[in-house]
């Protein structure tokens, strides 16, 4: 019954039942790679992170996404830049979604910092296999339903640009599915497409006083055309290897998190999301944990335990 209840819930939630966002992760400053290809090699060294969501945890069937990702720096033919790669699993009761893509960035220096100008390509795998359950008798077939396991790959594309000033200052637009990928399943008679998404975030790091706390605010916005989902955060590292932090996402959600970076430069974070809507009379909120490492096969650098939160 639960599994009804929610499937019935994000029917309502969203714009087309067989159309939705992008993945929502709570940990966005550690998660630029997927929201901007532009980012792809702005770090030291290469470096690699995971994050599971568990969301709305207390519903059978709810919400679970993975993401990896990896991304280092490269200069070929004398032109610098990044290359990344991205792979995010994202399951919801019936659906599974599977997506892949390649991150390529121009890297040039202006002013004070860093601008990187992204692309990216890749596929996504819908994939539904649900157990329909119809109100007449005789089970007569919906065209607007999918009978049996059924899936569509597409191409996705995005660009991006994002600005870095050391371990300061940060910030970067972006858009995915430029494209707009029709994601209809084969056989159902409906008009559905990914809509494009437009990403805009920004960071800034700075010590209090001659204290070992560094204040780190950060701003993330999402936008697909119809609804616009922002989210403010301020976190506090201390001695560059504690931190804990806030996040507030409009009307949706308060997020506290906590974060620790070991003495071989491992990273592990973690994000509890509690919900500000109805859905907090029915879910225990949403857990997050991210874990990230930066190394250099080459050597180039001696010390990899990271500087900055904003810039993992």
């Amino acid at each position: 019954m639960k599994k009804i209840y929610l499937y019935i819930l994000f029917s309502i939630l969203s714009i087309e039942i067989f159309s939705q966002q992008d993945p929502q992760f709570a940990q966005n400053a550690d998660n630029l790679l997927f929201t901007n290809p532009a980012f792809a090699g702005m770090t030291e060294g290469i470096c690699a992170s995971a994050i599971n969501r568990q969301q709305w945890v207390g519903f059978e069937g709810a919400p679970v996404t993975t993401m990896a990702g990896v991304h280092t720096g490269v200069k070929l033919f004398g032109i610098k830049g990044g290359i990344g790669l991205s792979i995010v699993d994202d399951r919801f009761e019936f659906e599974k979604k599977f997506q892949a893509k390649v991150a390529f960035s121009y890297h040039k220096k202006v002013g004070l910092g860093t601008l990187g100008i992204g692309v990216e390509s890749g596929i996504i795998n819908n994939d539904l296999n649900g157990n329909w359950k119809y109100p007449d008798p005789n089970g007569s077939e919906d065209q607007l339903i999918p009978q049996g396991q059924v899936r569509k790959i597409v191409l996705d594309l995005g660009l991006g640009v994002f600005y870095k000033v050391g371990e300061r200052f940060y910030a970067g637009v972006s858009v995915s599915h430029i494209n707009q990928p029709d994601i209809n399943y084969p056989k159902v008679a409906a008009a559905s497409f990914l809509r494009r998404h437009y990403y805009a975030t920004a960071g800034y790091n700075f010590r209090l006083m001659n204290s070992p706390i560094e204040l780190q605010p950060s701003v993330f916005i999402k936008f697909d055309g119809t609804k616009m989902q922002s989210s403010a955060n301020i976190t506090a590292l201390y001695n560059k290897k504690f931190s804990v932090g806030v996040s507030y996402r409009n009307r949706e959600a308060f997020i506290p998190m906590v974060g620790v970076r070991l003495l071989n430069g491992l990273k592990i974070g973690y994000a509890y999301e509690i919900p500000l809507t109805r859905m907090i009379s029915v879910s225990k909120g949403s857990h997050e944990v991210f874990v990230g490492y930066c190394f250099d096969f080459w050597g180039a650098n001696t010390n990899y335990k990271y500087k900055s939160i904003l810039y993992l």
